[in-house]
């Protein structure tokens, strides 16, 4: 089915729905961060000081998080679709709107209509990579948040 808005602040919520997926894979990712430091942290302690924080990237871009998700996280594939989220990303943030704006007659239809198929995707991947991110951080976070078997006692 074709998106087709009522008026202009119809198609600004549309772009401003897609970007909130956005929003959630990037404090997905802040999130892994947090926790994979948590745990190294967690492994040297007493033996190594180790300050790098979460808290170090939460106002960091898309790119930069991405950076750092890939030096904690053996999943190149997934890595390879967050940096082609990134992309598709950066053309919604920075040049959706302009680009379904005629100077002289305001929102243009055709682009408008051209345009959707791309929220719908944004949106869809944002879902599936804040999935996929959470499942990888599931791999380590029984570590984090347990002792092992071998520790108790």
């Amino acid at each position: 089915m074709t998106f087709i808005p009522a008026d202009d602040e119809d198609f600004f919520l549309r772009v401003a729905e897609a970007l909130s997926g956005c929003q959630l894979v990037e404090q997905e990712l802040k999130l892994y961060i947090a926790e994979a430091f948590d745990l190294v942290r967690k492994c040297v302690a007493g033996q190594l000081p180790f300050k790098l924080s979460g808290d170090d990237y939460q106002e960091s871009s898309l790119e930069k998080l991405i950076g750092v998700y890939r030096k904690l996280c053996d999943n190149e594939s997934l890595v390879a679709r967050l940096n082609t989220f990134k992309d598709e990303r950066n053309f919604l943030s920075h040049k959706a709107i302009t680009h379904c704006m005629d100077p002289e007659q305001g929102l243009s239809l055709p682009a408008v209509v051209d345009l959707e198929p791309r929220l719908s995707a944004i949106a869809n991947e944002a879902r599936q990579l804040r999935l996929a991110i959470h499942e990888e951080a599931n791999k380590f976070r029984g570590n984090l948040y347990f002792d092992k078997a071998g520790d108790v006692g």
